[in-house]
């Protein structure tokens, strides 16, 4: 019988996540919105539970008989591609807060909580989504449950995309402010893995900062997918001011636009502070940034 919640599952991280503990012969039960495909849930042993972070009532339901609780469950990866019924502080803020609130309820006993890294207070000034990851973590610090607070770094997977300005197809790159800023950019692979051994450690530390095992600047990335592809890229300067105006104006009409403005500025000037040391503490063996790129040029060939 499953006491594992799981929140997120049908995201990139969360299917991740499923997938290593179907791996492991966990059973867990998944939080599925109403209207959102289960099926490859369902193919993985998932017990599915329709409701919603914003749906209250939907809760206890799903929290019935758990005794754990990860939850990866965001809105900004969905509004980018293009999701219009959610916003960042009714998913990331007031329904992070109400999954908590519900889970003590519950007497849920471990709370996993998906957060992300450097949340320096410029950082949060600039990026609605950070600012409610902070939020998050403030109301865990005070619950009764025993928090699990994991901050990776930027993932390969977003921050090497068309979604925030990459585009090997058309041969260009946006190049965030001055672009020398090294980032340790983590394989979402690796934090999946990372999310569950916490999960089932019998003592896990409470904050867990992990990054990636390469550290590259916006240049050297786009350095790594030249030669990947063999071509030149024309880069494109964003400078610092237009990303603090786009942040600053943003903020309240488009916060995921904001945020992401936000955390490409503050990246480029204060840089990330964390490594892969806590990956390799746990067993883990991180992909490099450079691995990432090479394999996302060799999939995206025909016949790759």
């Amino acid at each position: 019988m499953a006491d594992l919640l799981l929140v997120g599952g049908t995201g990139q991280l969360g299917g991740k996540i499923a997938e290593r503990l179907a791996a492991r012969d966990v059973p867990f039960r998944a939080l599925v919105r109403p209207q959102t495909d289960a099926s490859a849930l369902e193919a993985l042993g998932a017990e599915i539970v329709r409701g919603d972070l914003t749906d209250l009532p939907s809760l206890p339901a799903a929290l019935r008989g758990m005794t754990t609780v990860i939850t990866t469950a965001n809105a900004i990866s969905r509004i980018l591609d293009g999701a219009k019924d959610l916003t960042i502080d009714a998913v990331d803020r007031r329904g992070n807060e109400s999954l908590i609130r519900a889970a003590e309820a519950a007497r849920v006993r471990r709370f996993v909580f998906l957060s992300a890294s450097d949340q320096t207070p410029a950082m949060v000034a600039r990026s609605p989504f950070m600012s409610a990851k902070q939020h998050t973590e403030r109301v865990l610090r005070t619950s009764t449950m025993r928090s699990v607070i994991v901050r990776p770094a930027a993932f390969q997977e977003l921050w090497l995309s068309p979604t925030v300005g990459l585009l090997p197809d058309r041969r260009m790159a946006m190049i965030f402010g001055h672009g020398r800023t090294p980032d340790p950019y983590i394989a979402v692979d690796d934090v999946a893995e990372a999310v569950v051994r916490l999960a089932l450690a019998d003592d896990p530390p409470a904050e867990v900062d992990i990054g990636g095992p390469q550290r590259l600047t916006r240049h050297e990335v786009v350095d790594a997918f030249e030669r990947a592809t063999g071509v030149r890229f024309r880069r494109v300067s964003v400078p610092r001011p237009v990303l603090a105006a786009g942040s600053r104006l943003l903020r309240s009409r488009r916060p995921e636009l904001a945020s992401v403005l936000g955390m490409s500025l503050v990246r480029d000037v204060e840089g990330s502070s964390v490594d892969d040391r806590p990956l390799r503490a746990l067993g883990i063996e991180p992909r490099s940034t450079t691995d990432a790129i090479d394999e996302m040029m060799r999939t995206s060939r025909p016949g790759g």
